[in-house]
C-alpha cells in the first residue's frame, strides 16, 4: 500500500527530485530489515541496553532495551543506504573534515557516530532521558569532542511536558501520568556564547519549524549546511524553506523523496 501511494503521488506530479529510474529502484529495493542487516556486525544484550557494532566502523552503540529494537532497522537503513530518501549526506550536504555538527533530536546517535572521525566537534541534543543515558555510554570514549545536551528544542525557553516512554519523543501540551516535565530551549539560547557550528541536522517529529524559529541568530551567524526532515504531519515544507531563506537569502536548497501519507518531500537540503 505504501508503494502504491508513492506511485500515485509521483504520477500526479509530486516528484520531489525522484526520477523514473530512481522510482523503479525504490519499488524493487530490499526491505528495511534486509538493508539494515547488511551493516550490523554484532548485537549483544546487556541489562538495560542492546549493544550494536557495525561493519563500516568499530565503535559500539547503545540502544535502550525499553524501546522496540525493530524500529532501529529503519534508522540503520536511513543512515547507511545512500539511495534512501532520508539519507542526510546527499550532494552539497556531505560531512567534510573539520565539520562541527549540531544534531537536533539525536536519539540513539547513530548518524554522528558514523562521521565522528571527520568532525571537529559534535553537539548532540536529545530530550529523552532514556536516549540521553545511552548517548553518554556510546560517546564515553569521545568526551573531548562531544557535548551532549538533555533538552527539548523549540521557539521558547522554559518547561514542557514530555512522554519519555514514546520512541518518537512526544511533546505534550497537557501533562498526564505518562509525561514528565523537562527543559525546552531555543537553539539561540543554547548557542548564545558564539559556539560555532557548520552542519545542522534535525529530525524532531514535526517540531522542525518551531526549532528553526528559535535558531535565527545561530543560522544567520554560522550559515551551516542544513539537512532537515519535512514529512511529519505538523510540517509545511514551503514554510521551512521560507523561514531559512528569510534568515539567509543566499541559501540554495533541494527537496528529496516522496512521503506516503502526504505528497511531501522526505528531506530538504540547504547549503551556501
Amino acid at each position: 500500500m505504501r508503494r502504491i501511494k508513492i506511485l500515485i503521488f509521483w504520477l500526479l506530479g509530486h516528484k520531489n527530485n525522484v526520477g523514473f529510474i530512481e522510482l523503479m529502484q525504490f519499488f524493487v529495493k530490499p526491505t528495511i530489515h534486509k538493508t539494515a542487516k547488511k551493516y550490523v556486525k554484532s548485537i549483544e544484550e546487556h541489562a538495560d541496553d542492546v549493544v550494536f557494532q557495525f561493519r563500516p566502523f568499530p565503535h559500539k552503540l547503545y540502544w535502550p532495551k525499553s524501546f522496540f529494537i525493530g524500529r532501529f532497522d529503519q534508522i540503520i537503513s536511513e543512515t547507511f543506504d545512500k539511495n534512501d530518501w532520508h539519507y542526510y549526506q546527499k550532494k552539497h550536504t556531505e560531512i567534510e573534515d573539520g565539520e562541527i555538527l549540531l544534531e537536533i533530536g539525536a536519539a540513539e546517535g547513530l548518524f554522528p557516530l558514523t562521521v565522528i572521525e571527520k568532525c571537529e566537534h559534535l553537539y548532540l541534543v536529545e530530550p529523552s532521558q532514556t536516549f540521553y543515558n545511552c548517548l553518554k555510554k556510546t560517546y564515553a570514549n569521545f568526551r573531548d569532542k562531544t557535548t551532549i545536551i538533555n533538552s527539548a528544542i523549540g521557539n521558547f525557553n522554559g518547561i514542557i511536558s514530555f512522554d519519555d516512554n514514546s520512541f518518537d519523543g512526544a511533546v505534550t501540551e497537557n501533562a498526564d501520568e505518562k509525561s514528565q516535565e523537562i527543559q525546552i530551549n531555543k537553539i539561540d539560547n543554547l548557542f548564545k556564547n558564539n559556539e560555532k557550528i557548520s552542519y545542522l541536522k534535525a529530525d524532531i517529529e514535526g517540531f522542525e519549524q518551531e526549532m528553526l524559529r528559535g535558531a535565527e541568530q545561530t543560522i544567520k551567524k554560522n550559515r551551516p549546511k542544513i539537512a532537515i526532515t519535512t514529512y511529519h504531519a505538523q510540517n509545511d515544507p514551503k514554510e521551512i524553506i521560507s523561514i531559512i531563506k528569510g534568515y539567509v537569502p543566499e541559501y540554495n536548497y533541494y527537496v528529496k523523496g516522496i512521503h506516503e501519507q502526504e505528497p511531501k518531500p522526505v528531506m530538504i537540503h540547504f547549503w551556501i
